[in-house]
């Protein structure tokens, strides 16, 4: 059962709570600040607290003060009780940890709905979003305010960490981005993502603590940077959500769109057309970083032999066999597509000839000993390869052309095998 802690002076209050919660969770009611400070001391071990702002002798203000920092519980969720949200804000509540306040009186079966709501956990079915906060305190209250609203957060401390959160393939319906992060600012990491095919469509939602003319100033060089939308901290958070719920579907319909035009609609692997705009976007960032880029080609072997013996319908499932077994078998770093009829193609980020190779040989093993299996028909299917590394001064075709002739090569010495291509092609070992 959940445990819940809270705090109020007022009799009233105390028995609404009681009256409310009692049935479903395991709370500790206190009458004053000082008090469950202490308790929580030797007692931690709370799921959700409730604490009212104004106390005599320790307000509340100064109690999650001491809870957030002196007692280092940063993941308790805390929810402040007000008569009056101009206090949430005047008392700075979201710079302190509160994530949230309800109004008092409130109804009966609000309190209840409300934690009910914050506790449920089937679904988070209002978005997916990431939140790039260095503040460990504001990154966990944003969290806690977007799973009460039924949004699965995914926290990132850095610039750099986001990214690679991203590359890892999650999927992401919108980005809540701090400005002022350490290593890459929000700005650095906003323009980076805009100018990334696959992360641009993803809107991005800045945030500031800056005020006046520095945050006028700082908002407008986050639109120029590719930020979508923007928040100033601490923010109201019937904007909050209206501004983020906009953003999250969006993304999803954005998102939707995007993969239609760019996936190939039987392997659902990109295109043709994106998988060569992404090779060339990774060829200048290759270029920019002098760090290695290398591709793969790959080729069923008599493919035409599948559909003529089972028919085009079991092609077809060979391709999506062959699709899935590339996918699972490379990095969410590398980018696969679809090179057109039985080819398909590799993209390997930082990553030298040899190392490629070793890719190749590890997808060609995995399709070979991994035979498509339909009804009681059991089609073993093997594949070539070829290999290239980006050359310097070296562009996308001419990548491909090196890859195909390796491909060619392998295709000529037997077939079922991998070749790369450096000065000349030889075999993969």
């Amino acid at each position: 059962m959940k445990r819940i802690l809270a705090c109020d002076d007022s009799s009233f209050i105390q028995k609404m709570v009681k009256r409310e919660l009692e049935s479903s969770f395991e709370v500790e009611i206190f009458s004053d600040g000082f008090e469950a400070y202490e308790h929580l001391k030797n007692d931690p071990n709370f799921d959700f607290a409730i604490i009212d702002g104004e106390m005599p002798n320790l307000n509340g203000w100064e109690l999650i003060k001491k809870i957030k920092t002196e007692l280092n519980l940063v993941d308790l969720p805390v929810v402040m009780l007000t008569a009056s949200d101009d206090d949430y804000f005047k008392n700075k509540a979201y710079d302190i940890g509160a994530f949230d306040y309800l109004k008092k009186p409130f109804k009966q079966g609000e309190l209840y709905e409300y934690v009910q709501m914050f506790f449920k956990t089937e679904g988070f079915s209002h978005g997916v979003v990431l939140v790039v906060e260095d503040s460990k305190l504001q990154n966990k209250t944003i969290c806690h305010q977007l799973k009460e609203k039924g949004i699965l957060p995914i926290s990132a401390y850095s610039g750099e960490e986001a990214v690679k959160i991203l590359l890892e393939g999650k999927q992401i319906d919108a980005i809540l981005l701090d400005i002022n992060l350490p290593g890459a600012s929000g700005f650095d990491v906003a323009k980076g993502l805009k100018n990334d095919e696959r992360f641009k469509s993803i809107p991005i939602i800045g945030l500031t603590a800056a005020v006046g003319k520095e945050a006028i100033e700082t908002m407008k060089k986050a639109f120029e940077s590719g930020v979508d939308d923007f928040l100033t901290k601490p923010y109201n958070m019937v904007e909050f959500y209206a501004r983020l719920n906009v953003n999250i579907e969006r993304g999803k319909l954005t998102r939707r769109l995007k993969e239609e035009s760019e996936r190939d609609y039987l392997t659902k692997l990109y295109n043709r057309r994106y998988a060569f705009t992404f090779l060339q976007q990774l060829i200048n960032l290759s270029k920019r970083n002098n760090q290695p880029l290398s591709f793969v080609i790959l080729d069923i072997d008599k493919f035409k032999k599948i559909n003529d013996t089972y028919g085009h319908n079991v092609g077809d499932e060979a391709l999506k066999h062959i699709a899935n077994l590339i996918q699972s078998t490379i990095r969410k770093s590398d980018i696969a597509g679809r090179w057109g009829g039985e080819e398909f193609c590799i993209i390997l980020p930082e990553t030298q000839l040899n190392e490629a190779c070793m890719v190749a040989e590890k997808v060609r093993k995995a399709i070979t000993t991994t035979p498509l299996e339909i009804g009681a028909t059991t089609i073993t299917i093997n594949i070539s390869a070829g290999v290239s590394t980006l050359k310097e001064n070296e562009d996308a075709n001419s990548l491909i052309k090196r890859a195909d002739d390796a491909l060619y090569e392998a295709k000529e010495k037997g077939r079922n095998r991998s070749f790369k291509f450096d000065e000349a092609a030889s075999p993969c070992k």
